[in-house]
């Protein structure tokens, strides 16, 4: 019998049960993987290029609309100054 808790378990030993195994995912006979189909490419595709563009979209019709009735200026960049010895 031990004598000390800390002396049942060590770090490192194998415990009777063990670590949980993760369960391996099961394949299903018959049923092809949807991802490899036309449609799905397609319509990923479409999804995609939906989630790229909508923040460009609104960021760029939200500075448009405050040129437009905030009357904001259109950023200009500075021009370096010619150095003329």
């Amino acid at each position: 019998m031990p004598q000390y808790p800390s002396e049942q378990f060590k770090p490192g030993q194998n415990t009777p049960a063990g670590r949980p195994q993760r369960p391996t995912p099961r394949s299903l006979k018959g049923h092809p993987d949807i991802r490899s189909t036309k449609e799905y490419k397609a319509a990923a595709r479409k999804w995609t290029s939906t989630i790229v563009a909508l923040p460009i979209v609104l960021v760029t019709s939200y500075m448009i609309f405050e040129r437009v009735y905030g009357g904001k200026e259109q950023k200009r960049f500075a021009r370096p100054e010619s150095r003329d010895n």
